[in-house]
């Protein structure tokens, strides 16, 4: 993403070291002490994902030996003494009198956050894979990574849970480090927080003096990365079992290939882990409404005969999870730093990707679980609408050349007005 006058596409910059302007940095082994959120990727996945597509998984229970299914409307909860509430990724219940506690903490995350300070946080999850991805072999000299994670007031149970998945199921070698970007938390300044049972050598810790939003904090995480590839997360997933691989595999056979998991569901009621269809790929209707669309199996079999662990173009990704080489992210020109907190910034980057060389894929062999919320826990800086309307009309005027139109027709566009191009900084 980048500023440019006229319809033009930008002319490609190198990065800039914005972490010199306004972050201070801690480095090093790190005990996490802060309850810091993220923005909210749409919610027609989970839409979907619950209703369209829902995937029912197997898995075994290990004490009974029986294969369990999972599915939507499964509320399986672990026997008494049997296991940790939420354990594989079960539905599970508050107790009834903790109810009114549950009720009470859901406005700090817009999720069950007591539900999910029960639960462990490094509790084991379905293979959600599809047949014949734990059989893949990948290349043993795979590219490292530096996985970015931005937040802002985010439930510390949630944040963590995150970190022990990346630790727990993913290659030690393959991780450069993990970086978290407080964009300026409020919360937990004072708070009793809890103590971390484990100490994260590889976690970076980037504290930014202001707020700024999702798409600065990104760039300040970017810029002291040193892994060869960026691996963008949000800060309330749960990554599954041999998803970081597969990402990479695709990234070192062709580096301008940028490569996103499978996002699964975690319900924000009872913290289920749900999986979803494999071929579900990311669309755009006017004006840059972002919103998945299943591939027709007919399609798939016919034209494509692609099996369930085969990747797939899409084109546009949701830009909340995906890796890209770090070289190639800079030679796009990064995030366009004219765009505001967050918003249309992953129809920015998509578009960049198809028009300069390189495409978009969604791995199947990869899945990583998110919490999708029915609101925002942090305040907006500035008129949240109003942001993400300016942000899709700079990236309207900056990469649509002649289909522009097709986002400011009349009664389409999501703008009363046409901005001028000194509104939207081009």
């Amino acid at each position: 993403m980048f500023n440019k006058h006229e319809h033009k596409k930008p002319v490609l910059s190198g990065k800039a070291n914005i972490t010199d302007k306004f972050t201070d940095i801690e480095v090093g082994e790190k005990e996490m002490n802060g309850s810091t959120g993220i923005k909210r990727i749409s919610s027609s996945l989970q839409d979907t994902a619950v209703k369209v597509a829902l995937k029912v998984h197997q898995t075994k229970d290990p004490q009974t030996n029986s294969t369990v299914k999972r599915g939507a409307a499964d509320a399986l909860e672990p026997r008494p003494g049997m296991h940790p509430v939420g354990q594989f990724g079960r539905a599970a219940k508050v107790p009834k009198e903790q109810e009114q506690v549950a009720k009470a903490k859901w406005a700090e995350g817009h999720f069950n956050v007591h539900l999910s300070e029960l639960i462990p946080l490094d509790r084991a999850l379905p293979d959600t894979r599809p047949a014949g991805c734990a059989n893949q072999l990948v290349h043993s000299q795979l590219p490292t990574t530096s996985i970015i994670m931005c937040f802002v007031d985010e439930v510390w149970s949630t944040l963590l849970r995150s970190v022990h998945s990346i630790l727990n199921r993913s290659p030690s070698h393959l991780i450069t480090e993990i970086i978290l970007v407080d964009d300026f938390s409020t919360k937990g300044k004072n708070e009793r927080v809890p103590t971390p049972s484990h100490v994260f050598p590889k976690v970076r810790i980037i504290h930014l003096k202001t707020r700024h939003g999702l798409i600065q904090a990104r760039l300040a995480g970017a810029d002291v990365a040193t892994g060869d590839v960026l691996t963008f997360l949000d800060s309330h997933v749960e990554c599954n079992v041999g998803w970081l691989e597969p990402l990479l595999e695709r990234i070192h056979l062709k580096r301008t290939t940028v490569s996103c998991p499978v996002i699964e569901v975690i319900s924000d009621e009872d913290m289920s882990y749900m999986g979803v269809y494999n071929f579900l790929r990311g669309i755009f209707t006017w004006p840059m409404n972002f919103g998945w669309k299943q591939i027709p199996s007919e399609i798939l079999q016919i034209s494509f005969r692609l099996t369930l662990k085969f990747s797939f173009r899409c084109p546009v990704m949701a830009g909340g999870l995906f890796s890209i080489d770090k070289k190639y992210f800079y030679e796009l020109g990064a995030y366009d730093p004219g765009l505001e907190v967050w918003g249309g910034e992953n129809m920015e980057l998509s578009f960049k990707v198809w028009m300069c060389g390189g495409e978009i894929e969604i791995i199947p062999c990869s899945r990583v679980g998110h919490i999708f919320r029915d609101g925002n826990p942090y305040t907006f800086p500035k008129d949240r609408i109003k942001t993400v309307e300016r942000n899709l009309a700079r990236v309207a005027e900056v990469w649509l050349d002649e289909y522009i139109d097709g986002f400011f027709t009349p009664g389409n566009t999501i703008l009363e007005k046409k901005l001028s191009r000194r509104e939207l900084s081009i």
